[in-house]
């Protein structure tokens, strides 16, 4: 019962979030879904989640598809069943190989499927190299009869157009501050933490989740509230480059931190013409850094000048 209740809170919170996928639900439970759906969407938008909810309707045996607690569903839940393969980056990849590829072409065209529809799942087809993309392009544009293909992505443009072409595309948006704090909420978090973590989460219920115990993070924005201020003056720079200069290690996390706080800083104050002005020095200047970062430029040389760009003249 707790299964099924979950399943269908995250089934109302995704068609909030996405209104075509009631519809979508219901072709897969029917078994009449595209052969190829495309789902893309930044990072934490529910991309897995939702295709798992998607596969879960095409195999789920109860009458109320997807219910999340027949041996169906509890099995694609798992990724142990039968009729679906996985495909995605393994432990420290970079790219899905064409190698994968072809293994995956190999147990379509051999492994001994039970009765009934069959699905495929490319996660992050994105990350396939093209000789991997081209390898799966017939299987995609000609699948077998009850065969479906669900990929997801989070930067269309490195999918070729060819795999496009052929997929019908599902584009997730970011998350309201509500929709992540229901979903946190959901996770069982408490809802004053769902509250602080959906307004940080910029639309991501899995960077909240992501950031909920990281304390290397934590401790980084606590730095960059503490010393990024829109009072910031030449006479407190000495003070905050020190406070920088021996994080040259958490380079990335640092400049990460203070485009979400600038992005954060402008989305809840767009009213306030200083606080949006500062905001924008802010970003500018994290993508100065991050040009001085390619560069070479060192890391003190790169802390000075954002400092140094977020004091108004």
């Amino acid at each position: 019962m707790a299964d099924t209740n979950k399943v269908s809170e995250q089934l109302a919170v995704f068609s909030d979030v996405s209104p075509a996928l009631p519809a979508l639900i219901t072709q897969y439970a029917n078994h009449t879904a595209p052969h190829a759906l495309m789902i893309s969407g930044q990072f934490g938008f529910g991309k897995t989640t939702l295709a798992s909810l998607l596969a879960q309707a095409l195999m789920c045996e109860d009458e109320n598809k997807p219910c999340g607690a027949c041996r169906q569903c509890v099995r694609v839940q798992n990724r142990s069943h039968a009729n679906m393969l996985v495909v995605g980056l393994q432990d420290k990849q970079r790219s899905v190989k064409v190698e994968q590829a072809r293994d995956l072409l190999s147990d379509l065209a051999a492994y001994p499927f039970s009765a009934g529809p069959r699905l495929v799942l490319l996660e992050l087809v994105d990350m396939f190299t093209p000789q991997a993309q081209n390898a799966l392009l017939k299987a995609i544009e000609e699948p077998e009869p009850s065969t479906y293909f669900l990929l997801t992505c989070v930067n269309e443009r490195a999918v070729l157009t060819t795999i496009r072409s052929r997929c019908q595309l599902l584009r997730l948006p970011a998350w309201t501050d509500e929709q992540v704090e229901r979903t946190l909420i959901q996770q069982g978090l408490p809802l004053q933490e769902s509250k602080n973590l959906a307004s940080l989460a910029l639309g991501s219920p899995g960077k909240a989740l992501q950031i909920q115990d990281d304390k290397a993070f934590w401790a980084i924005k606590r730095l960059v509230d503490e010393v990024l201020t829109p009072g910031l003056t030449l006479q407190d720079f000495p003070e905050a480059s020190k406070r920088f200069k021996d994080q040259k290690d958490n380079a990335g996390l640092i400049l990460d931190t203070i485009e979400f706080s600038a992005t954060h800083l402008a989305s809840t104050n767009a009213r306030n013409h200083d606080t949006m002005s500062f905001a924008c020095r802010l970003y500018e200047g994290v993508v100065e850094a991050r040009r001085l970062q390619a560069s070479n430029v060192s890391w003190q040389a790169i802390i000075d000048a954002l400092l140094l760009s977020t004091i108004e003249e």
